[in-house]
């Protein structure tokens, strides 16, 4: 599981979607603050109900961490979380909607700072401006709403609206890139929710320019990176020098393993005969190569055989060892950004 997790749904401009926009500043800027006591009980009946419908209206929400939590343990703890994260993440077509409207005002509210929790690049930002400077806008607008689990949170000191700020402020140009935006033109604001197993960020983004804007995969990847490397950057250090010191143990066996195998060659007393094969084959094409005997300078049918070599060796218990060390490594390193599931490669 990702350990960042961001998702940027988006207003389309003009009309009542600009009220919209406008609104749903409200709501992320007026949330006050509650604190959720888990509750272990099965989850009631209207929240099984309403769940049913969210995934129905919303088949996306079943990809959240919030929905996986809720199956792995139905309660009315995670019902609530799942259902709150669901609304937010899909509010253009929630707030068109009376029944869901009804149920959000009942929702508990966000960490203040001062009369409101909105913040932006000024230490004071006017609500009532900030709505109408969106409601008029004819533009589309993002809202980033990027999310910790609550021990990542409190253990990195993010589970407080000060934290978030700071740390957008640091990023709102990489942001504005990854948007496609120059930074003179970027505008944005936040809030931050101190709320059940993952607090998270609400963060309106838009350009000043009409049509400058887009955000398509690869410039959210490029904010979750950005983000994800400075909230995890000691810990992303040590799995880096993890994974150095790995990769060089992994060379080290490699190599011993080529020199027993040469020893035994030479001595005929021959431990792997596919090796030994495909070992003399290499020697052979090597005899008609000019220049640097360099991997990367080989025809492909020469790296094909330094591939087959490679492979074979990969089944040495040493190194096959240290190769799954390793790729343990790469994929802690992974997981900070990609939920996605991953298959070990071949060694070469």
């Amino acid at each position: 599981m990702a350990r960042l997790i961001i998702k940027s749904p988006y207003f389309k401009g003009g009309d009542s979607s600009g009220e919209n926009a406008a609104g749903y500043l409200r709501y992320i800027a007026t949330r006050e603050r509650v604190e959720l006591l888990p509750d272990d009980r099965p989850p009631t009946h209207k929240q099984e109900q309403f769940i049913n419908k969210l995934v129905r209206d919303f088949p996306d929400s079943k990809s959240s961490t919030s929905y996986a939590e809720y199956m792995e343990k139905p309660s009315k703890y995670h019902a609530s979380e799942f259902i709150s994260s669901a609304l937010e993440s899909h509010w253009p077509e929630v707030s068109q909607s009376e029944a869901y409207m009804k149920y959000i005002a009942t929702r508990p509210r966000v960490e203040r700072l001062g009369s409101h929790g909105l913040f932006g690049n000024e230490d004071t930002v006017d609500l009532e401006k900030a709505m109408t400077e969106l409601s008029e806008y004819p533009g589309n607008i993002w809202t980033h709403i990027i999310s910790l689990k609550r021990e990542d949170a409190e253990r990195l000191g993010y589970d407080n609206a000060k934290a978030w700020r700071n740390l957008l402020r640091t990023h709102r140009n990489e942001i504005a890139a990854a948007m496609n935006i120059s930074p003179a033109d970027f505008r944005w604001y936040a809030a931050f929710h101190d709320e059940g197993h993952h607090p998270y960020v609400h963060m309106k983004a838009w350009s000043v320019k009409l049509g400058q804007a887009y955000l398509n995969q690869k410039g959210l990847h490029q904010i979750k990176s950005e983000l994800t490397r400075d909230i995890f950057q000691d810990e992303l250090l040590h799995l880096y020098e993890q994974k150095s010191s790995s990769r060089d143990e992994l060379i080290r066996q490699g190599r011993k393993a080529i020199l027993k195998l040469t020893k035994r060659m030479r001595s005929e007393l021959y431990g792997s005969p596919i090796l030994e094969a495909k070992m003399l084959g290499l020697v052979k094409s090597l005899k008609t190569v000019k220049g640097k005997k360099v991997y990367g300078y080989l025809k492909k049918s020469v790296k094909a055989q330094v591939d087959a070599i490679v492979d074979e060796l990969a089944k040495v218990p040493e190194v096959e060892e240290c190769y799954e060390l390793w790729w343990q490594l790469q994929c802690q390193v992974e997981d900070f950004y990609s939920e996605r599931k991953r298959i070990r490669p071949p060694l070469s």
